[in-house]
């Protein structure tokens, strides 16, 4: 992943569509029709963002050679240095189109409809790593064009748009987890619950707002993991896709049971795990900048998915009405190691939030923008 590396705003584009590409192949890898279908709605929403994107970038551009001439490196230094100095019309039209862009390519609502598909047809291992790596890599993309559009003065409408399609995403997801049938697609709308999550961090900025938003990054990736690593084991195992097939699981498979079981107990933000300090984090953020009103939208919505998503669980392990299952297929030690190995440091990292951590999120903090206060 070496598009967060890249210090020019266009090879950083490049290396996103990059990754498009490539990862297209992964979705449609078992050739069936869903697969196939599925790698062609990915490959043209997506892309059609990435578009949009890149048209962004060129405005980007070229609202710079009015202050450094026809030609120049366009590296995010050189976007921030001169930002005070460009058009605010122009920079609000370019942040726009790239957060619509990127954004599609991250799965904020309205923009995530490739990502169900892409993520429950996909192999588990192909929908770890979309979820687990792609999703922050295009986020990476919007973080920086938010600190270019903070030094160029419209913080306002840069952030309030984050924040909206971040909150809008945390909406969707919800409606979605309430009433999903599919057990890969209830890890996708996971997974566009907590880019909503991510996003409204980084919307609400400073030190808490940027250092959750990091920290929940990467305790979904280990996160996100373990709940595809155990949804391919399990999907396989009882030969079905859907809820509704799938019952009993901690009797019939006690390890890989507990470990999924734990994971989605993670995922939906409840303690002691690391994404419940990450939301406790971006929600403190919020009510430091007294966004009072949206922190308690986010309270309500992720109380929703908690009960929504873990109900689906319950029927998965104490459903006894339908009796037990008929023959299953074994599942092997080694689908069982990632799922303990992913589980471990997320549950490690809700006790306890290293200082060294703390501090290398905080220096990207200052790095982001101007002011920042505040401590986990």
């Amino acid at each position: 992943m070496i598009g967060p590396m890249m210090n020019n705003a266009g090879l950083y584009w490049i290396a996103i569509e990059v990754t498009t590409l490539i990862s297209t192949f992964l979705v449609a890898y078992e050739h069936e029709a869903t697969s196939i279908e599925a790698a062609w709605k990915y490959i043209i929403v997506v892309s059609a963002g990435i578009s949009l994107a890149l048209l962004g970038t060129i405005l980007f551009y070229w609202s710079g050679t009015f202050v450094l001439g026809p030609t120049y490196d366009m590296t995010w230094d050189a976007l921030r240095d001169i930002a005070p100095k460009l058009n605010p019309a122009l920079v609000s039209l370019s942040f726009l189109l790239v957060l619509i862009g990127y954004g599609t390519k991250v799965g904020l609502a309205p923009m995530h409809t490739w990502l169900p598909d892409a993520h429950s047809e996909g192999p588990a291992p192909v929908s770890a790593l979309l979820s687990g790596a792609l999703l922050n890599t295009a986020m990476v993309g919007i973080v920086r064009y938010l600190a270019v559009a903070d030094a160029a003065g419209i913080s306002t409408l840069a952030r309030g748009t984050v924040l909206s399609l971040g909150g809008f995403s945390l909406f969707v997801a919800a409606l979605f987890i309430v009433r999903q049938t599919g057990v890969k697609r209830l890890m996708a709308y996971s997974s566009v619950e907590h880019m909503g999550v991510i996003a409204i961090g980084f919307g609400f900025g400073g030190s808490l707002g940027i250092a959750g938003a990091l920290y929940h990054m990467l305790n979904h990736s280990l996160n996100k993991s373990l709940m595809f690593f155990g949804a391919g084991s399990v999907m396989r195992a009882y030969g079905a896709k859907r809820i509704s097939k799938i019952r009993l699981v901690g009797q019939c498979f006690p390890i890989v049971g507990a470990l999924w079981l734990a994971g989605a107990v993670a995922i939906t933000g409840a303690p002691p795990f690391g994404l419940f300090l990450s939301e406790l984090t971006i929600i403190r953020a919020g009510l430091a900048g007294s966004h009072w009103l949206l922190v308690a939208l986010i309270a309500v919505l992720l109380i929703v998915i908690f009960i929504g998503f873990l109900n689906h669980f319950v029927y998965m392990y104490f459903d006894e009405l339908h009796g037990k299952p008929g023959k299953m297929a074994a599942i092997s030690a080694w689908c069982v190691v990632p799922m303990g190995l992913a589980l471990l440091p997320v549950f490690v990292m809700g006790l306890w939030w290293p200082d060294r951590l703390w501090d290398h999120f905080l220096s990207i903090a200052v790095s982001l923008s101007t002011t920042s206060a505040g401590s986990p």
